[in-house]
Formats: structure tokens, C-alpha cells, sequence
């Protein structure tokens, strides 16, 4: 047969990753902590929001691109992303990036939702930082290299750029229909993105670690 056989539990991660992805874990941590106490319990534009504002420009009364970005990144779309990325996992025979799927995005969801309230910070009187919207769409960005990379079995540097533009291009399509739309101001999806980053790497770094053979479902 043609078709390459899966190997079941291989590594989420290239192991020459492993040590830079805490790195960069450990980074967009310190930049989100910077940015949350800068705007805590803020409702105001910053310098750099204005400057980014100035370069998206404002959207019109009718619906736009931007406003179909930002509706596919909600819950729904998000959850059925999610759901549609483990199931490509587990037909791969990749059981731990099939839960990574499925944990990186929510758990991503669960702090964003949880920090909003924390930091206080508001833009039309709604709880903005860190934008959920940009972390579930970075999430998924993340999600999907890695699963360029078992597809692809790319090389160390190879991995670190699809990574890398995967966050970029899922992260910052959401976050520039946001900041476009008037839904958030930059530093919220930098936020957000920042949170991605950090919990999908750390929750990738974790699940590597657990038993080569993870146990299926009714096994005795």
C-alpha cells in the first residue's frame, strides 16, 4: 500500500523545539503581563492603539470583511474548528495532538475569559483584555502547523517557521478585523495573542510528556 502508516503518539513537537518553545512561552507571558498592568482598569485608547487605528482605518456602516472575520471566530466557530482539527489528529493516528485540538483552544478560552474581569479593562463599557476572539483564533493557527508539521514531517527550523506563521497569519487576520471593526484595540488582541501562545505551547510541552502509548478509550 501507498499510504504511509501512522504512528501512533509520535511527538507533537520536533525534540530541538522543546526548549524554545518554553522560551517563547515564558516571553509571551512577561509581554502580556507588561500590557495588562499598563491598561488595568483602563477604558482608553493608548499610543499604540491610536497608531494602529490610524493605519486599519474605520470600517463603514454596511457589513464588511472584517465583520465575517470576526463572526467566524466566536465560540461556535471556534468549537467547530477545534472539533474539526483533532479529528484530522486521530485519522493521522495522532492521539496527542487530537487532544492537544481540543485542549489548547479551550483552555486558551478559559483564560481569557477568566483574566477579562481580572485586568477590568473596557472598551465601550465591555470587558476587552486580552481579546478571546484573537487567542482562539491563534490557538487554532498553532493547532494547524503543528499538523503541517506530522503531515509534512518537516525538519527543526522548517517546524519553527509553519509555527510561527501559522500563529501570525490565524492571530493577526482576527486581530486586524477587530482593531478594524472598533471591537477591541490592539493591545487587547496582542493580548490575546500572547495568551494563545503561551497556553498552546506550555499544553503542547505537557501532553509530550505523558506515556508514549496513551490508553484507548475502553481498554482494560
Amino acid at each position: 500500500m501507498s499510504a504511509i502508516a501512522p504512528r501512533p503518539d509520535r511527538a507533537i513537537l520536533p525534540p530541538g523545539l522543546h526548549a524554545p518553545a518554553a522560551a517563547v512561552s515564558v516571553l509571551a507571558l512577561l509581554v502580556f503581563g507588561v500590557f495588562a498592568a499598563r491598561y488595568a482598569d483602563d477604558s482608553t485608547a493608548g499610543r499604540l492603539d491610536r497608531r494602529v487605528q490610524r493605519l486599519v482605518g474605520y470600517p463603514d456602516t454596511t457589513p464588511s470583511l472584517p465583520d465575517i472575520v470576526i463572526a467566524s471566530g466566536g465560540l461556535d466557530g471556534t468549537v467547530v474548528l477545534a472539533v474539526v482539527l483533532c479529528g484530522i489528529a486521530l485519522a493521522l493516528g495522532h492521539r496527542k495532538l487530537a487532544v492537544l485540538a481540543i485542549v489548547g483552544p479551550g483552555l486558551t478560552g478559559v483564560a481569557t475569559t477568566t483574566l477579562k474581569p481580572i485586568i477590568g479593562r473596557t472598551i465601550d463599557g465591555e470587558f476587552a483584555f486580552p481579546s478571546g476572539h484573537t487567542g482562539g483564533a491563534t490557538a487554532l493557527g498553532v493547532v494547524a502547523a503543528m499538523l503541517l508539521i506530522v503531515v509534512l514531517r518537516t525538519p527543526t527550523g522548517a517546524s519553527a517557521v509553519l509555527i510561527v506563521t501559522g500563529a501570525v497569519l490565524f492571530g493577526g487576520t482576527m486581530a486586524l478585523a477587530l482593531v478594524a471593526g472598533r471591537a477591541h484595540y490592539a493591545t487587547d488582541t496582542l493580548g490575546g495573542f500572547c495568551v494563545a501562545v503561551a497556553v498552546v505551547l506550555t499544553s503542547a510541552l505537557v501532553i509530550e510528556r505523558w506515556p508514549r502509548e496513551l490508553p484507548r478509550w475502553g481498554a482494560r
